[in-house]
């Protein structure tokens, strides 16, 4: 018997990506029943583009609300137990989803997730990203792996909304640990298959690979208190981002002689404490704006 697939595509300004994408799921060697554009708000060609494709339905946010906000819609749309996640800026292999659906044979098992290659190398920043932000756990199937990334995943429906979906808090980032975190507290397993590839797309600036990096360096971190004074917060960044985030990544790239990648990594030592008082005054305007990544 075949379990029949809805996969989803979130989308915010991903034109120069989708077609490649999507063409990536039509190629599928085990076909997906249902394929989903979620348009999180986009002001450039993405729904035009996906309007192209009759097998894919659009679905449309009003305004632009997160990441974690599209996969919920996904969840809540999708007609089907299985539900896959693809990236906008991801190309599957062929057989990715033919390698994903027979660990959810076994019922223990609630999500699997793929690996994703990084396809493009050519600035330092592109070069920066591939070694500090891998968004794959390495070249071995890992049974009841502690977290999947939410480039490419596969999960039971039914057990994403008995976790209560993602976390919409976290926009943008966070969000695929979030719930990883939340399925295996109810004691469900996850599987990490590398076989299941896909090619990302993305190239990168100096300024956008900093912002990405600090994003994921939020995640699960509080704010200060909204009364603590400005000196305060720019001293306790500081300290915290030299000794966790710079001292880590000024050691790895040492160590393995990649010199090039050493001018970002100093970087990041004004960037992170810029955009953590950034984070720490926007709270002190929007009290609800309390918690983790990147709400700001």
């Amino acid at each position: 018997m075949v379990d029949n697939v809805s996969v989803y595509i979130p989308a915010y300004n991903v034109a120069k990506f989708l077609s490649r994408t999507i063409d990536g799921v039509l190629a599928q060697t085990y076909p997906a029943d249902e394929i989903l554009l979620i348009d999180d708000g986009s002001s450039d060609a993405t729904v035009d583009i996906a309007g192209r494709y009759p097998s894919v339905t659009v679905v449309r946010h009003d305004s632009n609300r997160g990441l974690s906000a599209a996969r919920n819609t996904a969840f809540r749309t999708a007609r089907n137990e299985l539900v896959a996640s693809l990236d906008a800026d991801c190309v599957p292999t062929t057989d990715w989803l033919a390698r994903l659906v027979p660990h959810l044979k076994d019922h223990r098992v609630v999500g699997v997730g793929g690996r994703l290659v990084e396809s493009v190398r050519r600035t330092v920043a592109d070069r920066w990203r591939c070694a500090h932000l891998r968004q794959e756990q390495g070249e071995s199937l890992l049974r009841n792996t502690d977290f999947l990334f939410g480039c490419n995943n596969l999960f039971r429906k039914s057990a994403v909304i008995e976790a209560g979906g993602y976390n919409e808090v976290m926009r943008t980032n966070g969000e695929d640990a979030d719930l990883s975190r939340k399925l295996r507290a109810m004691g469900r397993e996850l599987v990490y298959e590398p076989a299941a590839c896909v090619m990302h797309l993305r190239s990168d600036t100096i300024r956008s690979i900093l912002d990405t990096s600090w994003r994921w360096g939020q995640y699960g971190i509080p704010l200060c208190p909204r009364d603590a004074n400005v000196c305060f917060v720019l001293a306790r960044s500081i300290y915290v981002n030299f000794r966790y985030t710079f001292l880590n990544l000024l050691r790895r790239d040492a160590r393995l002689g990649r010199v090039e990648l050493l001018g970002i990594d100093f970087l990041t030592l004004a960037y992170y404490p810029y955009r953590d008082f950034r984070r720490w005054r926007a709270a002190q305007v929007s009290p609800e704006v309390q918690i983790v990544s990147s709400a700001v």
